[in-house]
Parts: C-alpha cells; sequence; structure tokens
C-alpha cells in the first residue's frame, strides 16, 4: 500500500477474483451441497426458509410436509421460486454460490415421489431402498398413529425447473478486507 493510502480506499473486493461458474461446475457444487435456501413471494413480502434438497435431472427437489402451513400456501399462490446455495471458508478466503430463479410444482403421487426420496436418503442417511427405509422404526405405524394417514400422504415432494442458473466463484489472493 502507497504511503498516502488508507484502508478505506482499497475497494472490498481488492484482491479476490470473481469467476462465473460453468454448468458443469454448478452442477457439480448443486449435487454435494448441504443445504439450499428456497425464497418465496407472499403479499407480506419475501419468505426464505432453508431446506435439505437433492439435485437431478437438472431440477430441485425438496422433501416436505404436505399439510396446509404458510410454505405449502405461498407454493400454490406462488410458484415462481428463487433457490440459493452457498459455501465459504471462515476467513472468506474462497467462497461459491449458485442463485437459480424457476417454477416450483409440488408432487403428491407416492409412485412419482418415490424416487426422489431414495435421492434424499442417500444423501442424507445410509444409502438402503426406500422400501427398507421406509420399514425401519415403525415409521407407518407411527405416521397411522400421529397423522392417521399412512407417511406417503403426507409427504411431498417440491420440484423445482430453473429458469436461469447462475453461480460464481470467488477467490480472495491477499488477506486486505
Amino acid at each position: 500500500m502507497a504511503n498516502n493510502q488508507k484502508d478505506t480506499d482499497i475497494p472490498f473486493n481488492a484482491g479476490a477474483h470473481v469467476h462465473p461458474m460453468s454448468q458443469s461446475e454448478m452442477d457439480q457444487f448443486l449435487t454435494v451441497a448441504p443445504v439450499g435456501r428456497l425464497g418465496m413471494t407472499t403479499p407480506e413480502g419475501p419468505y426464505i426458509i432453508p431446506v435439505g434438497y437433492c439435485y437431478a435431472e437438472g431440477k430441485i427437489f425438496i422433501h416436505m410436509c404436505g399439510f396446509e402451513g404458510r410454505k405449502m400456501h405461498v407454493l400454490k399462490e406462488h410458484p415462481i421460486v428463487c433457490f440459493e446455495v452457498d459455501e465459504s471458508l471462515s476467513d472468506v478466503s474462497l467462497a461459491k454460490s449458485v442463485i437459480i430463479t424457476g417454477r416450483a410444482e409440488l408432487i403428491s403421487e407416492p409412485k412419482q415421489m418415490i424416487p426422489y426420496f431414495q435421492m434424499h436418503i442417500n444423501k442424507y442417511r445410509v444409502s438402503i431402498p426406500f422400501g427398507e427405509y421406509a420399514s425401519r422404526n415403525n415409521r407407518k405405524e407411527k405416521a397411522l398413529e400421529t397423522y392417521g394417514r399412512p407417511e406417503l400422504e403426507i409427504l411431498r415432494i417440491c420440484r423445482i425447473t430453473p429458469r436461469e442458473m447462475t453461480g460464481r466463484s470467488i477467490v480472495r489472493t491477499n488477506s486486505n478486507f
């Protein structure tokens, strides 16, 4: 830094290299990132929630409960959504993010949902077949006892089909902020 230059004269992103991510880099990142954020529009304003999800077939699949709460109501009324995934090191020397804008649709047919539940089991649990997973720990009996319905009648898959997808990675090459 020049003798007459102050720290405040250095742009925030000085020493940082921002790169657009390729489609294959975005696909890889979306496949492995553990948590995403689903952004929705409500009459009161934006509504954003963290979600577990899977990425396949160029789409986002979110496992959710089918009860009529705020999230389900908003998705039905305003299906255009935003989905975001990011990560960074604690010193922010490396960061990346992917932002998707697209249309959400709810899948409620059990036979259509099972392959996407299987993806969630493989990503977040021990990779075992859906039928075996569903029969563990009296899941069927617990759902009937608690909700009066089988588990597959309670759950939904939200499928987001992207209209636009952008990704950036940032590599900071010095420690100046």
